[in-house]
């Protein structure tokens, strides 16, 4: 006998990737990026001059690749935290909802729109 029944499409499995991708970026370049800017903080005595100062952060934020690997960096930590969240909620015994999913994933994109946003303004050095 033939089951003739289409299988369920889901698109659970491209949240997933954002949150191992998200995963991936907490545990590896986060603390990569830390230790950078750290050691560049630690240069200089104050943030008039050093590796950390206003001119210098400015111009490397203007570049494209540089805006591009911090939008990817921070849009993916908002997609991580946003699904374990999601199913932190799950391992607490509510319920999770429809509304629950439209909440948290749409905050996750809110706050992906808005980071690329910032980051657009500060490339096209509007302040």
């Amino acid at each position: 006998m033939h089951n003739s029944q289409k299988p369920v499409r889901s698109d659970e499995p491209i949240y997933w990737l954002l949150f191992g991708t998200g995963g991936m970026t907490v545990a590896i370049v986060l603390p990569a990026i830390i230790i950078l800017l750290l050691a560049a903080g630690l240069s200089s005595p104050d943030l008039n001059s050093g590796l950390l100062n206003f001119e210098q952060v400015k111009g490397f934020l203007g570049n494209w690749f540089v805006s591009l690997v911090i939008f990817g960096v921070i849009a993916s930590v908002y997609w991580h935290a946003f699904h374990r969240i999601f199913h932190t909620l799950h391992d607490l015994g509510i319920h999770t909802t429809k509304l629950h999913w439209f909440a948290l994933y749409g905050a996750a994109a809110a706050c992906t729109f808005i980071t690329f946003a910032i980051q657009f303004a500060v490339y096209c050095k509007l302040f």
